[in-house]
């Protein structure tokens, strides 16, 4: 169990230098792996250190602004598509409440008039009153619910 703890602690101490400089592996005699910074004095060795990015831009950094690109239009269209729904709930909203107003207007009783072509008042009798009643409640049903 402490072999696997040495091994892990080896492991975390080489990983850092990998990342800063060269690294180089190789055997010596007696068959035993070495890693260092600097090469053996004899002997065949392997670079271990990954090899430089293409010049230009890598093609990972290239996916990833790819990426990056859609999901922000992702984003901005959902965030598009969100507000246009709470642009419509909210004039839902409104035609429901002005439907509701207008009925209760009509249920408030009293007398209702219209104003002809030439802008004079005409009385509406209970027949038509009840029928604009009967058009609100309508409404309100199509536009509340």
């Amino acid at each position: 169990m402490r072999h696997r703890h040495y091994c892990t602690a080896l492991l975390l101490l080489i990983t850092p230098s990998l990342g800063w400089s060269e690294a180089y592996r190789w055997v010596d005699e007696n068959g035993r792996v070495h890693y260092t910074q600097t090469p053996p004095p004899s002997g065949e060795y392997g670079r271990v250190a990954p090899a430089p990015p293409p010049s230009g831009s890598s093609p990972n950094f290239d996916q990833l602004r790819d990426y990056n690109d859609t999901a922000d239009k992702g984003r901005l269209k959902e965030r598009q598509q969100t507000q246009k729904k709470a642009e419509e709930q909210a004039r839902q909203q409104q035609r429901c409440t002005q439907a509701k107003q207008r009925l209760a207007l009509f249920e408030s009783g009293g007398q209702f008039y219209s104003m002809d072509e030439k802008g004079e008042r005409t009385f509406l009798n209970s027949q038509q009153v009840d029928q604009r009643r009967m058009d609100a409640r309508t409404s309100v049903d199509e536009r509340c619910h």
